[in-house]
């Protein structure tokens, strides 16, 4: 135990020493995988809008409630909302100009006016209300025109009526009540504001997209990082012969192998966890919650949630380990090793894509699937759907499955 630990602290001693290796395996691959995943709505974007830039939305003669609305939030949103007057409308965009407008990805938004222009219609309706008036309706209503066949622009619609839309409508109340509002009565019922209540709001949505997200990254750069350490501190040496040297040691080939997979699970681990925290970040970032982002804003664990994951990822650590030691102690020429150990990180790629664009659970037998487990349970985990015999199924496939690989490893290989 006391040879294996000092084995452990000469190779991560090393790797720190190594300023330029230590962030090529724990930094950069989580760093350019976070700006992938930024980069990837404004690529959505331009397929769909064809710039990128904020989303195009055109504002066609908006009353002035609107155009104080979009002056409030100017700067906070994705959307860059143009006003134009209708006479513009009718010149500039008319007929094939407004078909070609849409097909950009252009959102449009139409306000149109009861027997009264819009603002004085819904004035009319508060006061009809005030009133106590029991038919009081509003003619007054808001339309907004896209590009129905792109399923791109659907969800960015969507999510601009969230975003914009629905805040406005709601805050008419405010400009437009008059008597309504001052004699204390509300169409609306809305809870006090609760910050608690309006982070579990969001992170119950951000959590679900999430769920198809973090698990296949964070498996994808584990194994990147076991790929990458099982590469210098057993390939590299086995082809200098500096691995069969340490085996001549007074050292036990056991402690050796064991010390070495044990620094490369202590360094992958931390990776998995530096790769999840700037994934949190870049979730709490995205102030702008853009349709198209696959981090959305609001992403939260609970503390139970956390833990789970650690202990899934370290017992995944542990047999990704013993598969890339026993690949690289297996096989004798470097070009062998290498293509072998880069076959499963072609799998996790795979497998992350797959889980990208899948909405539904898992199915049982997922669960016994060594490695495909692990995002399936940590998917799990994020949707909170997890139940007991999955931790039971996932951890035991990983534990009894390095446990075999290792015995087959020492009874393999000649070690001391």
């Amino acid at each position: 135990m006391i040879s294996t630990w000092k084995i452990v602290k000469w190779e991560i001693g090393r790797l720190v020493a190594n300023w330029k290796r230590a962030a090529a395996v724990l930094l950069l691959p989580a760093a350019f995988m976070m700006i992938a995943l930024n980069i990837f709505p404004l690529l959505i974007n331009y397929m769909a809008t064809g710039n990128f830039g904020r989303n195009p939305v055109i504002a066609v003669a908006p009353p002035s409630t609107f155009e104080d609305y979009i002056k409030e939030i100017e700067g906070t949103t994705v959307y860059n909302i143009k006003v134009i007057s209708q006479s513009e409308y009718e010149s500039d965009y008319s007929g094939e100009d407004f078909r070609k407008s849409l097909r950009k990805g252009t959102i449009w938004i139409f306000f149109e006016d009861g027997e009264l222009p819009f603002d004085e219609e819904i004035e009319r309706y508060y006061n009809n209300l005030a009133d106590g008036y029991p038919g009081a309706v509003s003619h007054a209503s808001i339309r907004v025109t896209y590009d129905e066949s792109s399923t791109l622009m659907v969800p960015k619609v969507e999510s601009f009526t969230d975003l914009i839309i629905d805040p406005y409508k709601d805050s008419l109340l405010d400009r437009l009540g008059g008597r309504y509002t001052s004699e204390g009565k509300d169409p609306f019922v809305v809870d006090s504001f609760n910050v608690v209540t309006k982070i579990m709001d969001n992170r119950a949505t951000a959590n679900k997209n999430a769920a198809r997200v973090v698990p296949g990254i964070v498996m994808l750069l584990s194994y990147y990082c076991v790929y990458s350490l099982a590469c210098d501190l057993f390939a590299m040496e086995k082809s200098r012969g500096f691995f069969d040297k340490l085996l001549l040691t007074p050292v036990s080939g056991r402690s050796v192998v064991a010390g070495k997979i044990a620094a490369m699970m202590l360094v992958s681990s931390l990776s998995a966890v530096i790769t999840m925290v700037l994934m949190f970040l870049t979730s709490w970032f995205n102030w702008s919650n853009d349709a198209m982002s696959l981090l959305p804003f609001g992403m939260l664990l609970l503390p139970g949630q956390v833990a789970g994951i650690l202990i899934v990822v370290i017992a995944s650590v542990y047999l990704m380990s013993a598969a890339a030691a026993y690949i690289t102690l297996s096989l004798q020429r470097l070009q062998d090793i290498i293509v072998n150990l880069q076959l499963p990180l072609v799998l996790f790629l795979i497998d992350f894509f797959l889980n990208l664009f899948r909405f539904n659970r898992p199915f049982t037998c997922e669960y016994f699937m060594p490695f495909h487990n692990n995002i399936c349970l940590i998917r799990d985990i994020y949707a909170s759907n997890t139940q007991w015999w999955m931790f039971l199924i996932v951890l035991a496939s990983d534990i009894l499955g390095g446990m075999l690989i290792f015995k087959k490893l020492y009874r393999k290989v000649d070690l001391k």
